[in-house]
């Protein structure tokens, strides 16, 4: 089976795909939408996704993305321990000007340089493993924050490990694909609804579905529509199954009173690595 994931080799999505699948075959790809897509065309089985970090919340273009998926599926989750570490081809910090990674990244590390190096420039890349080539590229200038592995295998020293501003920083990172899952008894579903017109205790009132069937929410987002000011799409995971009879019958409460309700899908509750 193929596996897209925000390449190249050595990207955080990169050991994320190690971890949920060793033995798939893993295809690097540029930005989230043309994983989402490659899934959607069936080029891809899978496909493995970040949609939110600890110290920085919700990986937003994600979150944009699957709300115009058409056939795919969030079929498993993982959740990686991350740990940035400030990679050069240099052995000096003294001599690093720029510093190169994927946004996320970059911000998850914002508090260590505002600190200990205020003068280095912060500048934002495709993927944390692209930034271990470019800033090779470069020279003793340049430098990347990624992961061990990324910085080994591009011939980069560590000048610093463990740069990220939080030291319980995770991300958790979502698969992708077209079958749906049974339930197994330990379960999360993901879900997503926008309300025909703002009006006091709209969303309580969904909320409320929820609590009184003591459906255990793990997750609440809002997004922008993108249609006018004031309007929102709010993205829910919540623990159980679709399949469950009181989630189901809370779908099915709640989709009266809504504008719009999509399903992403339920799947089991991911491990920590």
């Amino acid at each position: 089976m193929k596996l897209g994931y925000l390449g190249p080799e050595g990207s955080y999505s990169y050991t994320a795909a190690k971890y949920y699948a060793p033995n798939h075959m893993l295809v690097g790809m540029k930005t989230f939408k043309e994983i989402i897509t490659a899934v959607e065309e069936g080029k891809l089985e899978e496909g493995i996704l970040p949609i939110e970090n600890s110290t920085e919340g919700a990986v937003t273009q994600v979150m944009d993305a699957l709300m115009k998926t058409e056939t795919s599926k969030i079929q498993g989750e993982l959740i990686l321990r991350v740990r940035h570490n400030l990679l050069s081809i240099g052995e000096a910090i003294e001599e690093i000007n720029y510093v190169l990674s994927h946004p996320q990244a970059l911000e998850q590390c914002r508090e260590f340089f505002a600190v200990n190096y205020p003068h280095m420039t912060l500048i934002p890349c495709e993927s944390s493993s692209t930034a271990c080539q470019i800033a090779k590229e470069k020279g003793r200038q340049y430098a990347a924050i990624a992961n061990s592995w990324a910085g080994e295998n591009n011939g980069l020293k560590t000048l610093c490990k463990d740069i990220q501003d939080n030291v319980n920083n995770q991300t958790r990172f979502i698969i992708i694909g077209k079958e749906s899952i049974l339930p197994t008894g330990k379960d999360k579903t993901s879900i997503a609804f926008s309300f025909h017109d703002d009006y006091p205790g709209s969303l309580y009132s969904i909320l409320k579905e929820f609590a009184e069937e003591k459906i255990n929410l793990t997750r609440i987002e809002s997004r922008p529509a993108k249609i006018e000011l004031g309007k929102y799409i709010f993205y829910i995971d919540f623990q159980g199954h679709q399949k469950d009879t009181r989630c189901q019958g809370v779908l099915n409460r709640i989709e009266k009173n809504i504008n719009k309700l999509k399903v992403f899908g339920s799947y089991p509750i991911g491990r920590i690595y």
